[in-house]
């Protein structure tokens, strides 16, 4: 795993358990954003996605960069791993960190996404 992947975790997480989409944001840490079909009620930090943002994607949805999550390691190790998103896609998310930090996110966790996401905009 590494940091811009985009995964399907099957999670208990959620009640009942589900598989959600996420994005990792530094796999040494095991953190990700999560994506949900809706943004969430208090507003912060929830990033629109489009169906054409990533193949992994059926329809618009929302980057939730209000937290990060991590995962128990046999849900890691049972991930679907899917295809490293966009360069652009990953400056959106820079962008959208930069100029609008979420209230609730942690400024180490918004940096680490920031520094290791800013890797994927650098390969263009």
């Amino acid at each position: 795993m590494k940091a811009g992947q985009l995964c399907v975790v099957r999670t208990t997480l959620s009640r009942p358990p589900k598989d959600k989409l996420t994005i990792c944001i530094c796999a040494n840490e095991n953190l990700f954003f999560w994506i949900n079909t809706e943004p969430r009620a208090h507003g912060e930090g929830q990033l629109a996605l489009a169906a054409s943002d990533h193949p992994a994607l059926s329809r618009e949805c929302y980057l939730d960069c209000s937290r990060v999550t991590t995962f128990p390691p046999l849900e890691l190790k049972a991930a679907e791993i899917r295809d490293v998103i966009s360069a652009e896609l990953a400056g959106r998310i820079v962008q959208f960190l930069e100029d609008a930090p979420p209230k609730t996110l942690a400024s180490r966790y918004r940096k680490l996404a920031v520094e290791n996401l800013s890797i994927l905009c650098a390969k263009k």
